[in-house]
């Protein structure tokens, strides 16, 4: 009797125990995220958000797990960017109502453009933290029924002003953003072209699924540098900004 009490014993344990061995390793489920390190699985599972900048689209972590992702992964094949950042956040949901709390909150500050202004943005180049933006004025806003279309002309350096399209629109427990320059972005100090119209984009895909609210997101430019002559100016200040608006996200995300 007392190898079945043991048993017994043994069971009950492995099933209080299961659960939470089965939560961790759902936090980050390879139908959703591909490729994975030990240390990008650890990251998540700890609630940090991975920033990394990769070659190209072909390296994106995101599997087209639905309608919404596929497009997602499919704008940026098209867009075929030579910098490109992409962003991971997975963040385990501890009550009811706690991911539409945080989307709602996420959508208020994604809606405030003229808050991008003072989102701090470090340039390793200058070493030196600057505001991500240091112009922005809305030119124009047209909601729709799940969101808005803004359309603003903004300044950030080294590049002449340029007006730029910010989206967003939330259904149900998904929430969208896109952001994508209007105009040729303009180089100030060469008065260079660097970057065709519609040729920026930045992308952030949120969403409720299985107890875990996740977020994902990339920015990438198909920029002109000469051949590389400009990659070293270039590639930073654009990616730069895109690791800084991610990390902001990140924060206005927290559970906290």
């Amino acid at each position: 009797m007392n190898w079945l009490v043991k048993i017994f014993a043994i069971v009950l344990v492995l099933c209080s125990i299961l659960p939470f061995f089965a939560a961790a390793s759902e936090l980050v489920p390879e139908i959703m995220f591909q490729k994975l390190t030990q240390e990008e699985t650890a990251m998540l599972k700890n609630g940090e958000p991975i920033i990394r900048s990769i070659r190209s689209s072909s390296d994106m972590l995101l599997v087209p797990f639905d309608k919404d992702s596929q497009m997602l992964i499919e704008r940026a094949k098209k867009l075929n960017g030579n910098y490109i950042t992409e962003f991971i956040l997975a963040l385990p949901l501890t009550r009811k109502g706690q991911g539409t709390m945080i989307l709602d909150r996420l959508l208020k500050v994604i809606a405030n453009v003229k808050g991008y202004v003072s989102i701090p943005y470090y340039s390793v180049r200058q070493q030196t933290t600057y505001d991500l933006f240091d112009k922005m004025d809305i030119i124009s806003q047209t909601k729709f029924s799940e969101g808005e279309s803004i359309v603003v002309l903004q300044h950030m350096e080294p590049f002449d002003d340029f007006r730029a399209e910010y989206r967003y629109a939330k259904i149900g427990n998904n929430l969208s953003f896109s952001g994508e320059n209007l105009d040729s972005i303009i180089y100030s100090y060469r008065n260079l072209s660097v970057v065709a119209p519609h040729k920026m984009r930045w992308e952030l895909y949120a969403f409720e699924k299985d107890g875990c609210l996740y977020a994902y997101g990339y920015g990438a430019v198909r920029a002109f540098d000469l051949f590389g002559l400009f990659r070293d100016r270039l590639e930073p200040s654009f990616m730069g900004r895109v690791s800084a608006f991610f990390k902001y996200i990140a924060e206005k995300m927290s559970l906290s």
